[in-house]
């Protein structure tokens, strides 16, 4: 006892002494960090954490998982749900923001604690305590995605989304981006999507973009950490099926996830040659920005509407292994993103980037890619579903950490150990 005294002492000290890192970052758990509660009713329990020296009810939200392993909707037939969707099962995911978890607790409380939960991210641990028929329950709600006019609203930033397309990103502001002569601006020109391929023949190459896709939202979960949004696309060539897309979004305060499945089916074999895919996004005139990644070394891009000779060399440089694109405007807004290949692929990716004052490239809405950031991914195989998941997190500096340094904090993997009581 007195050794959990004073390990719990110790970690109070730490939470006092190390920056926070992660601010309002949304960490994601799984039934299987919570193995002890699997088989119980979900409902049963919420997430208390001591502030103030008091023990508070803070925000959390449990998202329902599919045996195929994608975040699950009862509108997507292609899916089977995973477990009980009352009772927490190993699929099952848990979102906390990592800031809401507190010192341990010192005094007594009427709560009916069940468990302790420690959360571990880079060198942060906090404390939140699982309590069962909670009478105080928490009402804070960070995100809200309106379906009818596609606009996301979070704490954090706002997103607007034009022609009632959910691929044509359209207005984006971040709560302290500074704009020209201090004004509101946009950060964002919109998001490219670029699907080129040959049709009947390599040298009769067509390319469809955002224009030519237009997602079906099929359906929208509310929660007080996550709006969930599932949406399906299907492209047709010549009366042939050539894409099928699925895309679940998991849209946080300060961060989405954007889970897409995609096939070329067999028969598109007949009508496309060397299919390839362009992702990315078009700033608006955000000069003086500096771009690095993972896996181009010690080269800085430096947005100043040409390309630098070390810009060209990123270029050259294929994508290897786990990835992420850092990037900061020195104006209140950073963004690091990351693309994580989880099924079939095998296909080249590469860094997209463009940086030219004049260029267009459609769509578009401002004149230049200043800078144009991205992954293209060259000859895509048919008649196999790739599955992908592009991360992107929203700050104002980093924390004031190096580019590794803050890639390093949010991508490792979180650490945790439930004591119950």
């Amino acid at each position: 006892m007195k050794k959990n005294n004073l390990w719990r002492l110790w970690l109070s000290a730490l939470l006092l002494a190390f920056p926070l890192y992660l601010q309002a970052q949304i960490i994601t758990l799984t039934g299987d960090d919570l193995k002890p509660l699997q088989g119980k009713q979900s409902a049963l329990y919420s997430f208390f954490a001591v502030q103030d020296g008091k023990l508070q009810p803070v925000p959390h939200q449990w998202v329902q998982w599919s045996e195929e392993g994608y975040p699950f909707f009862e509108e997507d037939g292609s899916t089977k749900l995973a477990g009980d969707p009352q009772r927490i099962d190993s699929q099952d995911r848990l979102l906390l923001r990592f800031e809401d978890g507190g010192p341990a607790l010192t005094s007594t409380t009427s709560e009916k604690i069940a468990a302790e939960l420690t959360v571990q991210q880079g060198n942060e641990s906090r404390l939140f305590y699982l309590v069962k028929n909670a009478y105080l329950q928490s009402t804070e709600r960070y995100v809200q995605f309106d379906p009818d006019t596609l606009t996301i609203k979070s704490t954090d930033f706002a997103l607007t989304m034009a022609d009632h397309n959910l691929f044509k990103w359209n207005d984006f502001y971040f709560r302290g981006f500074e704009g020209k002569n201090g004004q509101r601006q946009s950060i964002l020109d919109t998001l490219k999507l670029r699907l080129s391929a040959g049709v009947f023949g390599e040298n009769n190459r067509i390319t469809l973009n955002n224009n030519n896709l237009d997602p079906k939202v099929k359906q929208v979960v509310s929660g007080p950490l996550a709006a969930l949004v599932y949406a399906s696309t299907s492209v047709k060539v010549a009366r042939v099926p050539v894409l099928r897309i699925h895309n679940y979004f998991l849209i946080m305060p300060q961060q989405v996830e954007i889970h897409s499945r995609f096939t070329l089916p067999g028969l598109a074999d007949t009508v496309l040659e060397r299919p390839a895919l362009d992702i990315s996004l078009d700033g608006n005139g955000l000069y003086n920005s500096k771009l690095v990644t993972s896996w181009t070394g010690n080269n800085v891009a430096i947005t100043d509407g040409k390309l630098s000779k070390a810009e060209k060399e990123m270029l050259k440089m294929p994508l290897k292994g786990d990835n992420w694109i850092w990037f900061g405007t020195g104006r209140g807004f950073d963004m690091l993103a990351q693309l994580a290949f989880v099924k079939g692929f095998t296909t080249p990716v590469s860094l997209l980037y463009q940086d030219d004052a004049s260029q267009i490239n459609e769509p578009e809405r401002f004149t230049g890619q200043l800078p144009n950031v991205g992954f293209s991914l060259t000859d895509l195989p048919f008649g196999q579903e790739f599955y992908f998941v592009t991360r992107m997190f929203y700050s104002k500096d980093s924390n004031g950490l190096s580019p590794g340094q803050y890639a390093n904090a949010l991508l490792s993997p979180t650490r945790t150990t439930l004591t119950q009581r």
